[in-house]
């Protein structure tokens, strides 16, 4: 009989199964980045511009742009496109960080001939229809008042402004800068920027006659490879400031500083030791200021990768009369990391997590191409990055998360606090 008493066995993971992506061209040159898998009929293609909310003229732009793209097209106006993509059931959609936006088509194998064409009218030919662009604005100018009643949303934005300053990552959506956004300057936005080259990434079960129908309706289509130059300069202003809100019942935090990008040497490692001071529910930040002080219900601690800046960002929603004790046993964790061997007992515990958690966000094809998205994007091999990532936390050691944390967590963080 099983003993529930008795932990089973656990094993270190060994190697990741991943999939060798295949690149080719089309008769325009346009890359066609291909993760082969057949294990479900079903495709996802990624058009992949790099663009996005680095490149708004006005605050909001690419945003807009992004959603009324998807509403309707010249070939496919209003209804007749979502009524397409329901028959067939197929999605299409739009997503815009701050240095890329992605076009996605998700649909079955055998529908794949007949929804390119759709896809192909989306980044060619929205119809920007004044109906459409005033629903999604009024739709986002909702948000935003919602968004700006949340002390934790107000405490990111500032935080932005301050540690990102000089640099369109500082930019935040206000509901000034939506309310001066008109469909002309969508529409300019999308002239400038839809006519640059992209790269199409295609995951699931794709077959030589399905690169046929990509080069029949993708391979006459003209792009340039002109871009504007990135030309800020970041100068974070480190500043430590209480934003007092009337009626707030708890305070929000979030702590930040400049960081490193994930090409350097040292990121691996660095993100192995973030890991261990707020990455997971055992960290120590959790351990500290929700378990033992129950200041909060939850604290984290993330690092944050852009093409042109990264940063390192701790936040948390704490009782609002220990806002103070709770940034000060911030800095005692960090202090702790950089004065205190970690035990191996606690190393071998975030080993096992963390290649665990790999391990699931590559568990499936879809998974791995939105990780080769991201290593595309980095202009990193995407399987080196994944074998050297493993190979760093296998051999991880307490004098080398000493030496990380005093080399990255000794900056002065910059502090803000909404209460």
């Amino acid at each position: 009989m099983l003993n529930r008493q008795v932990a089973p066995d656990s094993y270190m993971l060994k190697d990741l199964s991943l999939t060798k992506p295949e690149v080719k061209e089309l008769s325009n040159e346009l890359s066609v980045h291909i993760l082969q898998d057949d294990t479900n009929p079903v495709l996802k293609i990624d058009v992949l511009f790099a663009t996005g909310k680095v490149n708004d003229e006005k605050p909001g732009q690419s945003l807009i742009c992004a959603k009324v793209m998807v509403e309707g097209t010249k070939s496919y106006p209003g209804s007749e496109l979502q009524e397409l993509l329901d028959h067939y059931g197929a999605h299409l959609d739009v997503s815009v960080d701050y240095d890329y936006t992605t076009v996605t088509l998700l649909c079955l194998k055998e529908h794949i001939n007949l929804l390119l064409p759709v896809l192909k009218s989306a980044i060619t030919e929205p119809l920007f229809a004044t109906e459409d662009f005033e629903k999604i604005k009024l739709q986002q100018l909702q948000k935003i008042r919602v968004n700006n009643q949340k002390n934790a949303l107000i405490a990111t934005k500032n935080l932005r402004k301050k540690l990102l300053n000089g640099t369109p990552y500082s930019q935040t959506l206000e509901e000034e800068y939506l309310n001066e956004i008109s469909k002309e300057d969508i529409e300019h936005y999308f002239k400038q920027n839809f006519t640059l080259k992209p790269e199409i990434i295609i995951a699931g079960d794709f077959d030589k006659d399905i690169f046929e129908f990509f080069e029949e309706h993708f391979g006459m289509l003209e792009f340039t490879n002109l871009n504007s130059d990135y030309k800020s300069k970041l100068s974070p202003i480190i500043a430590d400031d209480l934003i007092k809100r009337e009626g707030s019942v708890q305070a929000s935090i979030r702590m930040g500083a400049i960081s490193i990008p994930r090409t350097h040497p040292d990121y691996h490692d660095l993100s192995i030791t973030n890991e261990i001071l707020g990455g997971y529910f055992g960290s120590r930040l959790m351990k500290n200021i929700r378990e033992d002080k129950g200041y909060t219900y939850g604290i984290y601690s993330v690092l944050i990768n852009y093409k042109h800046l990264d940063y390192h960002i701790i936040g948390a929603d704490v009782k609002i009369d220990h806002i103070e004790d709770t940034v000060a046993e911030v800095y005692k964790e960090m202090e702790v990391l950089k004065t205190t061997l970690v035990p191996e007992e606690e190393i071998e515990t975030i080993k096992n997590y963390m290649l665990g958690k790999i391990a699931s966000s590559l568990d499936t094809v879809f998974h791995q191409s939105e990780n080769y998205k991201v290593k595309l994007t980095e202009g990193t091999d995407y399987l080196d990055y994944f074998d050297a990532y493993v190979n760093s936390i296998r051999n991880i050691t307490a004098d080398r998360i000493l030496e990380i944390s005093k080399k990255y967590f000794s900056e002065k963080y910059c502090v803000i606090k909404v209460a």
